[in-house]
C-alpha cells in the first residue's frame, strides 16, 4: 500500500480525474471568458496600422464602464489559462527530456504569455481609455499607448508559441496526450512565430485564433478523457 501511494506520488504524470477535469474546465472558460470580455470591450478594433484620428476616436466614443467591464471579464479569463496550463504541463511530466525541459518551459511560457498580456498589454489600453475620458484626448499619446498595447500582444504570442511547441513536443514524447494534439500545437506555435513579420496584416490573428481552437479541442478531450493511458501511466 505504501509503495503504491509512494509511486504516484513520484509520478506526476498520473493525474488525478477530479484535478484534471477541474483543470480542463478552467480552461474552456478561460477562451469563453477572453472571447467574451474582447467582445464586450472592442466591438470595433483598432489596430498598429489605424491612424491616430481613427485611434483617438475608437478610444473617446468607447464608452467607458463597457469597455472597462469587459476588459476585466478578458483579464479574468486570462488567468483561468493558468490553471490549465498548470493541469496540462503537470500531465505531461515524466523523468525524461519532458519532465526536465519540455514541460516546465511550457509552465513558463504560459505565466509570461498571461503576463504580457496584462501588462503592459491590457494595461496600455487601460491607459489610453482613462486619458481619453479624464485626461488628453492628444491623438499622439494615445496612438503611442495604442500601439504598445498591441506591440505587447505580438510579443505575448511569441511566449504563446512556445508553450505550444513545448506541451506539443511533451505531449508526443511521454503519449499522454492525443497524437493529434502535439502536431497541432508544434504547427500552430511554429505559424505563429513564422507570421509576426507580416502582423500588421492581422495574418498572426489567425494563428492566435486556431491556438485558442486548440485550447478548447484539448480541454474537451480531458473531460472526456481525464485519466492517463495505462500504457503510459508509469514510467
Amino acid at each position: 500500500m505504501t509503495q503504491t501511494l509512494d509511486t504516484r506520488r513520484l509520478d506526476p504524470g498520473t493525474a488525478d480525474r477530479r484535478t484534471t477535469r477541474i483543470g480542463a474546465a478552467l480552461g474552456l472558460l478561460s477562451i469563453v471568458l477572453v472571447a467574451t470580455g474582447f467582445a464586450v470591450a472592442a466591438a470595433t478594433e483598432t489596430t498598429i496600422a489605424s491612424p491616430p484620428s481613427e485611434v483617438a476616436a475608437f478610444y473617446t466614443e468607447a464608452g467607458l464602464a463597457r469597455t472597462l467591464a469587459g476588459g476585466i471579464v478578458e483579464a479574468l479569463g486570462l488567468l483561468l489559462f493558468l490553471p490549465f496550463a498548470a493541469v496540462l504541463t503537470g500531465r505531461v511530466r515524466d523523468g525524461g527530456l519532458s519532465g526536465g525541459l519540455l514541460a516546465p518551459t511550457a509552465r513558463m511560457a504560459a505565466t509570461v504569455y498571461v503576463t504580457i498580456c496584462l501588462a503592459p498589454g491590457m494595461s496600455a489600453g487601460a491607459a489610453a481609455l482613462w486619458l481619453a475620458h479624464h485626461g488628453s484626448p492628444d491623438a499622439v499619446v494615445l496612438t503611442a499607448l495604442n500601439d504598445l498595447r498591441v506591440l505587447s500582444y505580438f510579443i505575448a504570442l511569441v511566449a504563446f508559441a512556445l508553450f505550444l511547441v513545448t506541451i506539443g513536443m511533451a505531449g508526443h514524447l511521454t503519449g499522454r496526450l492525443p497524437r493529434w494534439t502535439g502536431w497541432w500545437a508544434v504547427g500552430n506555435g511554429v505559424a505563429i512565430v513564422a507570421g509576426l513579420p507580416w502582423a500588421a496584416a492581422n495574418l498572426i490573428d489567425v494563428f492566435g485564433l486556431l491556438g485558442l481552437l486548440w485550447v478548447v479541442a484539448v480541454a474537451v478531450d480531458l473531460l472526456r478523457n481525464p485519466a492517463v493511458p495505462r500504457s503510459v501511466a508509469v514510467e
